[in-house]
């Protein structure tokens, strides 16, 4: 059993929170040994008040802020308020602010585009064109952070239609605790 995380964005992740998605899809790669039990914490795209602006989200949780979650407030523009700073990137926000797990019932290998349109409705999106816009924005953002090849990339683009990793999931709305010794050697 294993315990990482998954960035997850708008519109899918409020519509986990309503309970709504039970299936998504990502690059094969660090999820690639994904198995039935393992968990994935939720990172979301946060806000944190405008005094901790200048600072890393992990100084600002030694302070002692709160994350502003953006799926629940859509309202809130992506720049800085009086109130609060911008909106933070998923991937930066600390493990002990997560407040959402994924717990893994099934995986598989498939094709990006066998996605049916139920799916794409149910993670928030109007159309299999919205959602492969989003696919590749996302894909985008990751090669810039990585200063990955834009080759690389390419191949795991929608157009290209590779094979990727889907699971199912339930989804569990508050963060669960953590694995003991024992019930890591007892997965192994």
């Amino acid at each position: 059993m294993t315990d990482q995380p998954i960035t997850v964005v708008s519109p899918t992740i409020a519509q986990l929170h309503a309970g709504k998605v039970t299936r998504l899809r990502r690059p094969q790669g660090r999820l690639s040994t994904l198995k039935p039990g393992d968990r994935l914490w939720l990172r979301e795209q946060f806000f944190l008040a405008s005094a901790f602006e200048q600072i890393s989200p992990t100084q600002a949780l030694d302070r002692g802020a709160t994350p502003v979650f953006g799926a629940d407030h859509a309202d809130l523009p992506d720049y800085a308020t009086a109130d609060l700073g911008r909106r933070r990137f998923a991937r930066e926000m600390p493990k002990r602010w997560h407040r959402a797990h994924l717990v893994v019932t099934h995986v598989a290998l498939e094709r990006l585009q066998q996605i049916s349109t139920e799916e794409i409705a149910a993670e928030g999106f109007a159309s299999a064109e919205q959602f492969a816009a989003s696919w590749n924005e996302n894909l985008s953002l990751a090669k810039n952070s990585a200063g990955g090849g834009i080759t690389a990339f390419r191949r795991l683009e929608w157009k290209a239609d590779p094979a990727v990793i889907a699971f199912t999931f339930a989804f569990v709305p508050h963060p669960l605790p953590e694995f003991s010794t024992s019930e890591r050697s007892l997965a192994s």
